[in-house]
């Protein structure tokens, strides 16, 4: 089984990949500024991009790209982790280990309901990350929405999905090919003309459903008590 870990860096420090003891093929795709890779990693590859499209424009770029010459398993991870809390797995080994049942892996999942499809901006007006660029126009919107934009692509959609939060997760390449490679063009066409395009965050919300459709519902459903539970903690201290 061969294993690739895709790597989304805008400025970040990439010295974090030294401690990876997973052996892969390692794909950097870099949309900052150009700056001198450490010796001591050893890239398969090193692409620069024009910083459009967030890190989901990475992953559809990189599907496209290598789609017949894919690894068996694929990692997507932005260029910092440390600061996903729950949302990204430190040990990333454990991508790999939860590809063996199933075909999607990320280290905690949500869930999308009729609430979710009703907000077509996914609450980044109010955002304290985003609200500033929503406000100066920086973040470009979609005339269809959040749930009509879904539909189009994936028709049968219910309105209970399971899904993953801050763009990193694992997939098998058979749950990648079960897309004609004009699929990911199409998703490219959404996330190449904009650095900020609203449906970058609708794709961060649909890696899930995309790769593994509702598979996954009951552990979502797990997981979405099991954040709950770790915020009320949280809040009482």
């Amino acid at each position: 089984m061969t294993t690739s870990i895709v790597i989304s860096r805008y400025n970040e420090n990439l010295e974090w990949i030294n401690k990876l003891s997973l052996k892969a093929n390692l794909f950097i795709y870099n949309k900052g500024q150009q700056f001198q890779i450490p010796a001591t990693i050893k890239q398969s590859k090193f692409i620069n991009l024009p910083n459009v499209g967030r890190e989901s424009h990475t992953w559809v770029y990189h599907i496209y790209k290598n789609y017949e010459d894919l690894s068996d398993n694929i990692i997507f991870l932005q260029g910092r982790i440390d600061d996903l809390g729950c949302m990204a797995f430190q040990d990333i080994s454990k991508y790999i280990k939860g590809l063996e049942k199933e075909s999607f892996c990320a280290s905690r999942f949500g869930l999308l309901t009729p609430f979710h499809w009703n907000n077509d901006n996914l609450s980044i007006p109010w955002d304290k990350r985003y609200k500033k660029s929503w406000n100066q126009g920086k973040i470009s919107k979609n005339k269809l929405g959040f749930r009509k934009f879904s539909k189009q692509l994936f028709p049968n959609i219910s309105l209970f999905v399971p899904t993953s939060y801050g763009g990193c997760f694992s997939v098998r390449k058979e749950a990648v090919q079960q897309y004609q490679k004009n699929f990911y063009l199409k998703l490219l066409n959404f996330l190449d003309k904009h650095e900020h395009p609203i449906e970058a965050h609708y794709f961060e919300r649909l890696w899930c459903y995309m790769f593994s459709k509702n598979s996954l519902l009951n552990k979502a459903i797990l997981d979405v008590f099991k954040t709950k539970i770790e915020r009320n903690l949280l809040n009482k201290f």
